[in-house]
């Protein structure tokens, strides 16, 4: 507890990677450990959360990405769908690209977004129907 409550104090970005550990072959994560392993992802990372540590979504697979993470977080029922969904947009891109203004709607912001037909909070599967794509306020046209 005392290494969370000084990555808290620091402000030391942790980055999730937890769907590694079921795609992980078992000379690393036998299959017989994989359950406590899981629930040991779990906890430290509500520990985490909890203590105020800022904690980013990523990937160590080349074959998925971040949105990959974010799904298996959200079926560990590790948070909510509002605090991924601000993990995710807002802590990742700016833990990516710390000089850059992104990841809220604000004054002065890049107005770089994504318009989505269904409320990602309520289903995250929303986060997959796209209705609009924005780069710096202009429409992407596909």
């Amino acid at each position: 507890m005392k290494d969370v409550k000084k990555a808290a104090r620091r402000k030391i970005v942790v980055i999730t990677t937890c769907s590694l550990a079921e795609t992980a072959p078992p000379s690393i994560v036998p299959k017989s450990l994989l359950s406590p392993v899981l629930n040991t992802y779990k906890e430290n990372i509500k520990r985490l959360h909890k203590a105020g540590v800022p904690l980013a979504i990523g990937s160590d697979n080349p074959m998925d990405s971040s949105l990959d993470e974010l799904l298996y977080l959200q079926k560990m029922g590790v948070l909510d769908n509002l605090n991924l969904l601000k993990i995710w947009t807002e802590t990742t891109p700016k833990t990516i690209f710390p000089k850059r203004k992104i990841g809220v709607l604000n004054s002065g912001y890049e107005a770089s977004f994504l318009a989505l037909e269904g409320n990602p909070i309520e289903d995250i599967n929303n986060i997959r129907k796209i209705k609009l794509r924005f780069k710096q306020g202009n429409v992407l046209r596909f």
